[in-house]
């Protein structure tokens, strides 16, 4: 590949990855728990991200969007419009309202915008007929039912969590119970910043860990080490610095104008994220972890008869439903900019 096209396919990745990152809720909950100010959130949040793309994101192989279009082959500039119009969207929503977007919403939407938008361009095998439609299906399935599930465990959670508080014999007692959730969620959080960040880099990177000029070993000082480490270190430095620069404004939103949270009730939401997208990644099922985190968020101010701000849960339900059309809207513009281009 020309290096300069190999150039560029690598900043493409890299704003794809600051706009993953800048719309990264996970520390969210630790926030709103006051456990962590916005800035040690943002900054132990980018850190491990880095960690978990390096290290755990290595297996990567899949292309954007591939499964959708019933295992055609996307060329390089419909990926390109999908990546751009990806980060355009998320970079929008969390710069300009905080909230907090799916990633697998936008890569659908703009898969299909793409893949509609084709045969305008002289792709005659593409078209709406291309999209495999139950896969289609079963992604807006696990968009719905997903939250449910979640709310109904964070809710249980929670309902025993303040069982056992009931028992806790004086302040001191439930004080001490607190501050133990606080740990349990530390820890729990930095685990799962791990695991996303060498998750979330796939969307990021996935055009790229394939080409020939990352595969293999490179000497660095006498260091054997494997080339697929540039493209690594490129989406998670680039979901570090998205997270620490603009990600700080949807880590707000989810932690203070949703609902009030206690280190507790943060924990039980965030076990309640945690088991459902482990359960949903081992059966293959395509959820999104932000609908969970949102719908556990309400769960626990529920059970605590916590007054949960519903203008605000309802801006992000409705940019959860824009957020599809509007990527495959995008999609079909910079698809035909880049075509021209290209």
């Amino acid at each position: 590949m020309e290096p300069l096209l190999l150039g560029a396919l690598l900043v493409i990745s890299f704003l794809v990855a600051f706009a993953i990152g800048s719309n990264d809720e996970a520390m969210a909950p630790a926030v709103g728990a006051q456990v962590w100010t916005v800035k040690t959130a943002v900054i132990i949040g980018g850190l491990i991200t880095v960690i978990g793309a390096v290290f755990m994101g290595g297996n990567v192989s899949e292309k954007v969007g591939s499964d959708l279009v019933g295992g055609l082959t996307l060329t390089t500039e419909m990926v390109f419009a999908i990546l751009v119009s990806m980060a355009l969207w998320l970079l929008l929503a969390s710069a300009t309202k905080g909230l907090p977007i799916s990633t697998t919403q936008c890569i659908v939407g703009s898969v299909i915008g793409v893949a509609a938008f084709a045969p305008i361009v002289g792709y005659t095998d593409w078209g709406l007929f291309s999209i495999d439609w139950f896969v289609v299906l079963e992604v807006f399935a696990g968009w719905i039912i997903s939250p449910v599930i979640g709310f109904v465990i964070a809710a249980a959670v929670f309902a025993l969590v303040r069982r056992l508080q009931k028992r806790a014999e004086g302040f001191t007692d439930l004080e001490r119970q607190e501050r133990l959730a606080a740990y349990g969620l530390a820890f729990f959080l930095i685990i799962t910043s791990l695991s996303r960040g060498g998750n979330d880099v796939a969307n990021a990177i996935a055009p790229l860990v394939v080409l020939p000029e990352f595969q293999g070993l490179a000497d660095v000082g006498g260091v054997l080490l494997p080339l697929v480490l540039v493209p690594l270190l490129v989406g998670g430095i680039g979901m570090a610095l998205g997270l620490m620069i603009v990600g700080r404004k949807v880590i707000k939103t989810l932690a203070t104008e949703v609902v009030t949270l206690s280190p507790s009730s943060a924990l039980s939401a965030s076990i309640s994220v945690a088991l459902v997208m482990f359960v949903g990644t081992f059966l293959g099922l395509p959820l999104s972890g932000t609908h969970v985190l949102v719908a556990a968020l309400i769960a626990v101010g529920w059970v605590a008869d916590t007054p949960v701000q519903m203008k605000q849960v309802k801006d992000i339900v409705i940019s959860w439903v824009v957020t599809v059309p509007f990527s495959a809207v995008l999609g079909m513009v910079f698809f035909w900019l880049i075509q021209g281009f290209m």
